[in-house]
């Protein structure tokens, strides 16, 4: 349940941030967007609704124990996370109001003010992360900050991409979303660099865990994200007066792969942190995607290191050979379909590469 709830977290607050972000930009500086109304209000009506999925796991955790409702109770007005669900449902509450009686579309100032609160619910978010819990105000400024910068990054795009059908302010748009992008995608790294060294300070070890799988899975997932970054900013904008040529298509490609690593870390919500490995698995059970290249035993005691081998090395040039094979076909107009295999395909050569490189 949390992992379904996560996910859609991820991407209800990604669109409606990204849509208050466009709507405060000038007319001129952006392609018409065509999102209704309704749309807008659900994705503020879903934010409570999945961020209490934590509230209600954590209270069906415990509740085994002491009860489910004294527990609910207990969470809900003594713990941080109950509190901070009270502060997301009001700023959520203040949000829809502010949408349904005002065409936030059409007023730059309430578009402002629309952003403002959305980035006051992200810290709200922040302040019920797990990342909290280990370090009040580090952690807290980490998870924030690394959620706005991927959430808005991501919401930008998949508005424009899928609300938008104009492409006659579309080169205008790409100036500032360019460098917008880049300095998202720099924040994201840098505080998610900083999330990991409170929740996953070993790194290469958590890979035999489920939670570390998964966080390797999103990092090759980045790499592709950032391929796809590349196209759409230097290549579509000369292709772009090509009649032909359908850049939203290759847009919502980067979409798809930013969506997917919005997947792989609504599953990370369901595994324990490993804040210290040899701990966790001695009494949590090996990732079964990790045991399946590694056929000897886990122990509590063993380590993750990376030695190059013919194997990991075979995988790597496979994947620059996908690469370049991406970049050349995108050159020649090939289908979105086929890049998406293509890159597809860079991702678990990627991932194969890492995973013939591990030695224990």
């Amino acid at each position: 349940m949390l992992f379904v709830a996560k996910a859609v977290l991820y991407v209800v607050f990604s669109l409606f941030i990204g849509a208050f972000l466009l709507y405060t930009m000038p007319a001129e500086k952006r392609p018409t967007i065509h999102i209704p109304k309704k749309w807008l209000l659900i994705c503020i009506f879903l934010i409570p609704v999945t961020a209490f999925s934590q509230v209600l796991e954590l209270a069906l955790t415990l509740g085994k124990d002491f009860g489910f409702w004294p527990t609910l109770n207990d969470i809900l007005f003594s713990f941080d996370i109950g509190k901070g669900w009270f502060f997301i449902l009001a700023l959520s509450f203040l949000l829809f109001v502010l949408v349904y009686f005002n065409d936030v579309s059409k007023d730059r100032f309430l578009a402002r003010l629309s952003f403002i609160i959305g980035i006051m619910i992200t810290a709200a978010i922040g302040y019920t992360s797990h990342a909290a819990t280990l370090n009040e105000w580090g952690g807290l400024a980490a998870h924030s900050l690394h959620f706005l910068a991927v959430t808005s990054w991501t919401g930008t795009l998949l508005a424009v991409s899928w609300f938008s059908k104009d492409r006659e302010k579309l080169t205008a748009f790409l100036k500032w979303y360019t460098p917008f992008a880049l300095i998202c995608l720099c924040v994201s790294i840098a505080a998610g660099i900083w999330l990991m060294s409170f929740i996953v300070p070993q790194y290469y070890n958590s890979w035999m865990l489920n939670y570390g799988q998964a966080l390797l899975i999103k990092h090759v997932f980045l790499v592709v994200v950032v391929v796809y970054a590349f196209i759409n900013t230097f290549w579509i904008r000369r292709k772009i007066n090509e009649p032909a040529f359908s850049p939203y298509k290759w847009m919502r490609l980067e979409g798809v792969f930013l969506l997917l690593i919005f997947i792989a870390t609504s599953l990370m919500t369901q595994q324990e942190p490993p804040h210290d490995v040899a701990q966790t698995l001695a009494f949590q059970k090996p990732s079964g995607l990790f045991t399946f290249f590694f056929e000897k035993g886990v122990t509590a005691g063993t380590t993750v290191q990376l030695v190059p081998s013919v194997l990991s090395g075979a995988f790597g040039a496979m994947s620059l050979v996908f690469l370049l094979a991406a970049f050349l076909l995108f050159r020649k107009n090939a289908g979105p379909w086929f890049m998406f295999l293509l890159t597809t395909g860079l991702a678990l050569a990627l991932y194969l590469t890492v995973m013939f490189s591990v030695s224990i």
